[in-house]
């Protein structure tokens, strides 16, 4: 720092702490802020140390004062820059509120009259309006689950839960009971899998996704769908295998894309978030995700998790 000019509030500052030096044994440290010839603010970060006689008294002190400007201005950024993104974020929540809310409610309402249909007029209804009726509720749930699916991803990166040790051995297993796959497909565990460090819902939503879709499209009239993990260097990698349709590899990269889905909307009940929701989550993580497969012989989604997650200071 080359010959600053001293503001007296720095002055005074200054001069208060060589006092407080001259009596005292320590070091001190204190920041103070200086202005260059060009009129730029400049800041300091003050060592005092006291000199001491031979007899021991203090004569005087050593004074040394560092440029910390960059480093002052770079937490003033960082600062301004955490501000913002608490803003957004609240913006975001805001906005997540208004979309359940004001988009769900004329999805209930429209659910409420056409099961009020079905159940007192179904009788005066042809086959075709019937079938229309039924299109209709299929179309407001299939709504409602793209709501849902939306807010879910947003919430990705923005809203944290504590990370907490979880046992797959154990958590897979209350996943597949909880899908309860029909009896005609087979969901088995190839081995151990491991105990991650992870916020439990996004981990839950990683299989628990993955192995719906291995179910929800399943052709076979006797589906199998294995899971199972190896450790390779710092991360593990986890599979979910099926001998379902399988996907022509021109729509690897495609699936994973948000509202993109390879069949009818009408056939399945697919909003074309739920990979898109896995990609987001693995990748926050630090992992990869991606797919293996060939037309008519099923498909196996792998994605890799770390060992040892990286904390928020890393």
């Amino acid at each position: 720092m080359e010959a600053p000019f001293i503001p007296r509030k720095s002055k005074l500052t200054m001069q208060e702490k060589f006092k407080q030096a001259l009596t005292g044994d320590g070091m001190m440290t204190y920041e103070l802020e200086f202005t260059s010839k060009n009129g730029d603010i400049l800041y300091g970060d003050v060592l005092t140390a006291p000199l001491k006689g031979l007899n021991k008294k203090t004569v005087g002190n050593l004074i040394v004062i560092p440029d910390i400007t960059e480093r002052k201005k770079a937490a003033e950024q960082k600062a301004k820059l955490f501000s913002k993104i608490n803003s957004i974020n609240k913006e975001l929540k805001e906005f997540a509120y208004v979309v359940s809310h004001d988009l769900k409610a004329p999805l209930r309402a429209i659910n409420s009259l056409a099961t009020w249909l079905v159940m007192d007029y179904e009788d005066k209804f042809d086959e075709d309006g019937k079938q229309q009726l039924h299109l209709l509720q299929a179309r407001v749930t299939r709504m409602d689950s793209l709501i849902d699916g939306i807010l879910q991803y947003s919430r990705v990166g923005r809203v944290e839960e504590d990370k907490v040790e979880i046992d797959l051995q154990k958590q897979v297993p209350e996943i597949i009971d909880y899908l309860a796959p029909p009896e005609n497909i087979k969901v088995e565990i190839d081995n151990e899998l491991p105990t991650i460090v992870s916020e439990k819902t996004r981990i839950t939503q990683v299989f628990q996704n993955l192995m719906s879709n291995a179910i929800k499209y399943m052709d076979k009239p006797e589906g199998t769908i294995n899971i199972g993990c190896t450790k390779e260097d710092e991360f593990y990698k986890f599979y979910v295998k099926d001998n379902g349709p399988g996907i022509d590899e021109k729509y690897f990269e495609r699936i994973f894309k948000i509202f993109q889905t390879l069949h009818a909307k009408d056939q399945y009940e697919s909003t074309g978030v739920g990979l898109t929701l896995i990609k987001r989550i693995v990748e926050m993580y630090g992992g990869k995700v991606w797919v293996e497969s060939e037309v008519g012989n099923g498909s196996t989604f792998y994605f890799t998790f770390p060992v040892h997650p990286k904390s928020e200071d890393e």
